[in-house]
């Protein structure tokens, strides 16, 4: 696997999980499959592989499949906002990255996640991103219905979605992304989502 196949899988795990803060707070539901690996994604720490912390190609071709489209080339109306999400967790992670300090304190509390049960990841994984994340700035608004943005349990589930693309986004850093890649290897990378669906 060469590194603008590794760039890209990580780009998709920001978007997918993107994708799905937009859906939580517009419905107050989440891919079941989706959701299922991005949790995952931040859990696993010492993958042997780039699609290992997906749980493989198969846990991130919602977001493949988003930049196999062309959703960084010419995005729909519909995509923006989730592209406004996208940038702003590059943002913020580069910011968390940049602070060696804030950026180990992070680390070891994503290091405990491990130590929580099924039933109460998500109000840990909230947690987390709220101590370490939202006092950031710029902080992430996410527009959507407040009758489901006020729903039991969508708030943290929305906290974790935002975490699990930040975890992405630390793995777009490790393999050398920035924000001039995501200009001059827009074309690549949607060339390289296309091949890894295949190889699915």
């Amino acid at each position: 696997m060469n590194i603008i196949e590794e760039r890209t899988i990580a780009l998709a795990g920001v978007l997918q999980a993107c994708q799905q803060v937009q859906t939580l707070a517009r419905t107050g539901m989440a891919d079941e499959t989706v959701y299922a690996s991005a949790m995952q994604s931040v859990l696993v720490l010492d993958a042997m592989s780039t699609p290992a912390i997906f749980g493989g190609l198969g846990g991130v071709r919602s977001g493949l499949k988003m930049i196999e489209q062309g959703v960084l080339n010419s995005p729909e109306m519909s995509n923006l906002e989730v592209l406004r999400y996208m940038m702003s967790i590059l943002q913020l992670q580069k910011q968390l990255y940049n602070d060696q300090q804030k950026f180990s304190q992070f680390g070891q509390a994503i290091d405990r996640l491990s130590s929580f049960s099924e039933d109460d990841l998500a109000n840990a994984f909230s947690e987390v991103y709220q101590t370490h994340i939202s006092i950031l700035r710029p902080q992430i608004i996410v527009q959507g219905e407040q009758e489901h943005l006020q729903q039991d349990g969508v708030p943290e589930q929305v906290r974790t979605m935002l975490l699990a693309a930040v975890r992405s986004a630390v793995l777009w850093q490790q393999k050398g992304g920035g924000k001039f890649r995501l200009v001059w290897e827009r074309s690549r990378m949607r060339q390289a989502a296309k091949n890894l669906l295949a190889q699915h």
